[in-house]
C-alpha cells in the first residue's frame, strides 16, 4: 500500500466520522454494543437519523453490526478509534483554553 493510498483512506474515515451525530455514536459504543433504539434514545435522535449515520460509519469500517435474534446490534470495528476521538477532544480543549487566555489578554490591554 502506498503513501497516497494510506492518506486516501485516513481521508475517508475522516469524512465519515465528520458530523455529530456520528461522532456522538461512536462515544456511546465505547461502553460496548448497543441496538439502533437504545441508541436513538441515548443521543436524543430519530431511528432514522442512527441508522443512517450507523451505514456511513458501517461502510467505512468504523463500526460492525451483527444480527442477534430480531434485532441488529452495533459495536466498535476497533476500540482505539475512540482514543482518536479523546485525543482530538484534548487537542480542542487546549485550544479553547489557548483561545480564552488569547481574549482575556486582549480585555486586559483595553
Amino acid at each position: 500500500m502506498t503513501s497516497l493510498e494510506i492518506f486516501e483512506m485516513q481521508a475517508r474515515l475522516c469524512q465519515a466520522m465528520s458530523h455529530a451525530a456520528r461522532l456522538q455514536i461512536v462515544h456511546l459504543l465505547r461502553d460496548g454494543p448497543r441496538r439502533v433504539g437504545d441508541l436513538a434514545l441515548a443521543a436524543g435522535l430519530s431511528q432514522a437519523s442512527i441508522s443512517r449515520h450507523l451505514a456511513a460509519l458501517r461502510n467505512n469500517g468504523v463500526v460492525i453490526a451483527k444480527r442477534q435474534g430480531q434485532h441488529v446490534v452495533y459495536h466498535l470495528a476497533n476500540p482505539r478509534i475512540v482514543d482518536i476521538c479523546d485525543l482530538m477532544r484534548e487537542v480542542l480543549a487546549e485550544q479553547a483554553t489557548h483561545q480564552s487566555e488569547i481574549a482575556r489578554a486582549l480585555d486586559e490591554r483595553t
